[in-house]
């Protein structure tokens, strides 16, 4: 057996790509994106020199921020610079595709994955989807201006009705299978719906949760449905899952024996709710759409892991499908993008575990099989490196040393090859008769 560290890392950048991230002020310091883009490489040079892995995955959500064209340029800078890193300089082989279809929203997720192979690691080959074989992995590649040329990655838009108001988003999958010497790792870089409004979280928190339960539930059907054969293979699911605590028990929990006043603006519509402490009238919580302003935000940080778990349900419904280690760090979003704080909540949201890495239970298994003690935690906790914290998972993979040689085809090859390219038959065939069938 062949033991193979292995970092997975998932981080939601669209802050990176804002040119200026934060307002100016005589307190704090204003942030560029290009520093931003800095102290998040430097953030993966202190994980990839801590734990030296053979493979780094990265998964990153809203490449390109809010104005995706404005961002062109950040954007290659940010892939240059991604490239040169000294740390990666021995990883002589990956793939880095990066969603820039922003002008059809139909299809553009905003999505980045960037895989990078040490030259000591056995053959890779990464699955073509439209040949259905697999290909082997001999190079750096880029796919960015001609992201749609990429065969070995799967892009997935939820359908539309799935979406809140079934108004499109940038929001999605990606899907990308690659062969490690003879081992099949299948990895699914994933975002998830917001909360728009913390009245609506606050008064409907099913709502918001719902929407996101049931595009994951699409995600999960699809993968059972399309690739039968999934489960005989770790598979990773790391990405934004936007899983919010339940703001309505949180905030009892947090107001209980409080009061409140309500403020409206012209329209009549509610414009913020404050909570006050019975003994001195004082505002401890402050709520609108878009605020959540705690007086002891801190508190989420020194006491969240043991104090505010209790209120992450979303995951539940996916137990015994979807696997996760024990978290042990403090909510991964909302943090402030001033350079001088990047420890403190925005306080824009209910702190909660967003970014999330999942695996199945034969991914589960890999994991808790590794040698070496597996790490999940979070990157940065008192640096700036956007509204979310980049999270992590260190372990090591075991794999046979049997591998294809130079390229040709091993018996492990051909038989791993032929099982994906039956699934793809069998989704042909169901593809037809319903076409037939409509006819």
């Amino acid at each position: 057996m062949l033991n193979v560290p292995v970092l997975l890392l998932t981080s939601n950048v669209g802050s990176m790509f804002e040119e200026k991230v934060a307002e100016p002020s005589p307190a704090h310091s204003n942030m560029s994106g290009h520093e931003m883009i800095e102290a998040w490489l430097n953030s993966i040079t202190s994980v990839v020199s801590k734990y030296k892995p053979k493979i780094v995955c990265i998964h990153c959500q809203e490449v390109g921020g809010k104005d995706f064209n404005i961002s062109l340029p950040l954007m290659e800078s940010f892939i240059e610079k991604f490239l040169a890193l000294k740390v990666l300089d021995e990883f002589d082989r990956g793939r880095i595709h990066l969603d820039n279809d922003s002008d059809d929203i139909s299809l553009f997720t905003a999505l980045g994955t960037l895989y990078m192979f040490h030259k000591s690691l056995p053959s890779i080959h990464s699955w073509n989807f439209v040949e259905r074989t697999y290909k082997p992995v001999t190079d750096r590649q880029v796919f960015f201006q001609d992201f749609r040329e990429s065969t070995c990655l799967l892009r997935i838009k939820y359908p539309k009705e799935y979406f809140p108001e079934e108004r499109y988003s940038r929001k999605g999958y990606l899907h990308s299978r690659y062969l490690i010497g003879s081992k099949p790792i299948d990895l699914l870089n994933i975002h998830l719906f917001h909360d728009a409004s913390n009245f609506t979280a606050k008064d409907r928190p099913e709502y918001y949760s719902e929407k996101r339960r049931n595009a994951l539930r699409y995600v999960l059907n699809k993968l059972k449905t399309d690739y039968p054969d999934l489960h005989k293979h770790p598979m990773y699911m790391f990405g934004d899952f936007n899983f919010r605590l339940n703001t309505r028990d949180v905030i009892e929990y947090l107001c209980g024996g409080t009061t409140q006043t309500q403020t409206f603006a012209n329209d009549g519509d509610l414009k913020a709710i404050d909570y006050l402490r019975a003994m001195d009238r004082q505002t401890i919580l402050r709520l609108e759409i878009k605020k959540f302003d705690y007086y002891d935000m801190g508190r989420f940080t020194m006491q969240a892991a043991r104090e505010f778990r209790k209120f992450d349900h979303e995951y539940h419904t996916f137990v015994g499908e979807l696997h996760e280690l024990p978290i042990r760090f403090p909510p991964s979003y909302p943090y402030s993008e001033d350079l001088s704080c990047g420890n403190q909540f925005l306080g824009t949201r209910c702190p909660s575990w967003c970014d999330r890495i999942f695996a199945s239970p034969t991914g589960m298994k890999a994991v808790k099989d590794s040698p070496v003690e597996p790490v999940y935690n979070s990157l940065s906790p008192d640096g700036c490196v956007g509204d979310h914290k980049p999270v992590f998972l260190a372990f090591t993979l075991r794999i046979n040393e049997e591998e294809p040689q130079n390229g040709t085809s091993s018996s492990i090859l051909d038989d791993l090859q032929n099982s994906f390219q039956q699934v793809h038959q069998n989704i042909d065939s169901a593809m037809s008769e319903s076409s037939a069938m409509e006819n």
